[in-house]
């Protein structure tokens, strides 16, 4: 059966308390080896390029996938608390000084870990070896991970997370979860349904069990009711219908 989101959650502002509603918030810290304890780059200044990659918690949580960090070479970043994904972008300098954005995200509540948080509030990171360490804005709270060593953590090309056209009240949107459902809107009615992944070479998805609320709505254009399928490159998913016409585009940024 679909579970809808609140339909709020088209006004989702870039907060850290929406981010992250109904996930854990404690995660083992992590103690770097003593052999690791110097820090190259504490000598020759904090390397942006150190900070690419895939990042996580050492402990395991029973949510949809393992909570990660994963900071992109063109300066975005996308992390997962294990239910819930958000989307941004970072720059630090050569003391390791951050600034981030961030989007909106999905609001599934689950078992998890707070690394959206973590990234959100940023102002400083450091790294020992293949230990990463985040300081909060506050400087009060520290996040430790370790590179990821698993290949299947990390982003994998799904398209979880908060996908919309405009960005306003009425914009049609889909949010998806990493448990293979999703919901949103057209414009005028809250859908739902199923997700599952398609070729990994294309990066699509295909919607099933979708259901539709039936108001009507005047001058709203519903396109996305008929959606069946989507293919995502970059930023962008390109949505069809059960026919494979391309019917409309939602954005993650």
């Amino acid at each position: 059966m679909a579970r809808f989101a609140p339909f709020a959650l088209l006004a989702v502002a870039a907060t850290a308390a929406i981010i992250l509603t109904g996930c854990s918030a404690e995660t083992e810290p992590l103690t770097p080896p003593a052999s690791q304890v110097a820090d190259a780059e504490a000598a020759a200044g904090f390397q942006a390029g150190s900070l690419v990659g895939v990042w996580t918690v050492q402990e395991k949580f029973d949510s949809p996938e393992q909570p990660f960090i994963a900071f992109v070479q063109d300066n975005t970043w996308i992390a997962s608390d294990g239910c819930n994904r958000v989307e941004g972008t970072w720059k630090v300098d050569g003391n390791g000084v951050m600034s981030t954005t961030s989007g909106p995200s999905t609001l599934m509540a689950c078992d998890g870990a707070q690394l959206p948080l973590s990234v959100t509030l940023a102002n400083y990171v450091s790294i020992n070896g293949e230990y990463l360490t985040i300081t909060s804005s506050d400087s009060t709270t520290t996040t430790t991970l370790q590179r990821a060593t698993d290949p299947s953590v990390g982003p994998q090309g799904w398209p979880i997370g908060y996908w919309t056209q405009t960005r306003t009240s009425l914009s049609p949107f889909l949010s998806i979860s990493a448990d293979r459902t999703f919901t949103g809107s057209d414009g005028c009615n809250l859908i739902g349904g199923s997700w599952a992944p398609g070729s990994a070479a294309s990066q699509s998805v295909s919607f099933t069990n979708v259901t539709s609320t039936m108001k009507f709505c005047e001058g709203v254009d519903t396109w996305l009711n008929r959606a069946a399928s989507a293919t995502v490159q970059g930023t962008t998913m390109t949505v069809s219908d059960a026919n494979g016409t391309v019917i409309g585009q939602l954005s993650s940024m």
